[in-house]
């Protein structure tokens, strides 16, 4: 403990009262020594814990990937993220640091991350995950240079995976509103209503009576949305149907309520699991009501940016790659209308 030189390196070692190790690396024995003072003021004090976040905050380039992953975790993800985002993230952290979580973040490399890859593949993980995974580590390593532990990002321009797009099974009208039909009548009308709208599942769940405009015939989504942005959509006869099927309760603000409790609906995803298998039609998920909204508008020949708007995209290409995807079929009858309007116009010419 204290002051010690390691592979050239002279290194400031410290406990903590907490019984935690503080290893920092400094350019000299001069540095050294006053962040030793320092730690032992703190520490006399009092106010020890208050300098140790700030030096974990500032971090050591020499420090392993698994501590600094909870340094970002802690100091960016769950303060800026949604939960389900952060959570992911640590996820995806769980088997980073399986692989490279002794390595230190300086020495992390596009060799390393090729490694990772190859075994991750042999591990059975999708193209996709491995993909998230990569960017995960490389946002992680631009907190590192934000908060000047590293001077650049090795692994910036680091090429993610191309993903192989497989087309998503188109479901009918019939078998979308046969699982609808099949749903527990208390929750069927968080379907109908994500059906006509687009919305997510928990923007639905989520919907106050403050959200509608039914004079508009708007309703804007303001709470639990990913973006973290507002966003107006138009509602439909059968939206609005959808919002009244339940009554009005005075003491409960949110639209779609248990009626048992006279709270919030907090979850609905067992009621679809078991109205879509007892429709048969199990591969129906309910973002599938989402991606066929998108369609529909697509190929009823809304604007892209419009979709993209009331979905609530960052990106217009997000909704193009993953939602308004028109169907092979449409795609040839539209060819099919230009072609026979040419023609026509041949012959009158």
């Amino acid at each position: 403990m204290g002051i010690r030189r390691y592979r050239g390196q002279i290194v400031c070692d410290r406990r903590w009262p907490d019984g935690t190790r503080m290893t920092r690396v400094c350019p000299n024995r001069t540095q050294a020594k006053a962040l030793l003072a320092r730690i032992d003021a703190s520490v006399a004090d009092g106010t020890w814990r208050d300098l140790q976040e700030r030096l974990r905050l500032r971090g050591d380039p020499c420090v392993q990937l698994k501590v600094f992953s909870e340094t970002y975790l802690n100091g960016y993800a769950k303060v800026r993220n949604k939960k389900r985002s952060w959570q992911r993230k640590q996820t995806s952290f769980n088997m980073i640091n399986k692989f490279m979580g002794k390595v230190q973040i300086r020495a992390i490399n596009a060799g390393l991350l090729h490694s990772y890859v190859q075994w991750r593949k042999k591990r059975g993980a999708s193209d996709a995950t491995i993909n998230r995974d990569l960017t995960i580590v490389k946002h992680m390593l631009n907190y590192a240079v934000e908060c000047k532990i590293l001077r650049n990002n090795p692994v910036e321009k680091f090429r993610n995976l191309k993903e192989e797009l497989k087309e998503r099974q188109r479901f009918t009208e019939e078998q979308i509103q046969k699982v609808i039909g099949s749903v527990n009548p208390i929750r069927r009308p968080v379907f109908r209503f994500i059906r006509e709208t687009g919305c997510r599942r928990e923007e639905a769940l989520s919907l106050k009576w403050g959200q509608v405009q039914e004079a508009a015939r708007l309703v804007v989504f303001t709470e639990d949305t990913k973006s973290r942005k507002y966003r107006y959509v138009p509602l439909t006869e059968a939206a609005i149907a959808a919002i009244h099927e339940l009554p009005l309760l005075e003491e409960c603000p949110y639209v779609f309520y248990d009626p048992v409790t006279g709270k919030r609906l907090k979850e609905c995803r067992k009621a679809w699991e078991i109205a879509r298998d007892k429709a048969g039609v199990p591969e129906l998920q309910v973002k599938d009501l989402r991606r066929d909204y998108a369609i529909r508008l697509a190929e009823a020949g809304a604007d892209m940016h419009d979709i993209q708007q009331v979905l609530g995209h960052s990106s217009v290409a997000t909704t193009e790659k993953h939602y308004a995807q028109f169907s092979p079929r449409h795609s040839a009858r539209k060819i099919l209308c230009v072609l026979e309007g040419k023609a026509s116009q041949a012959k009158t010419a």
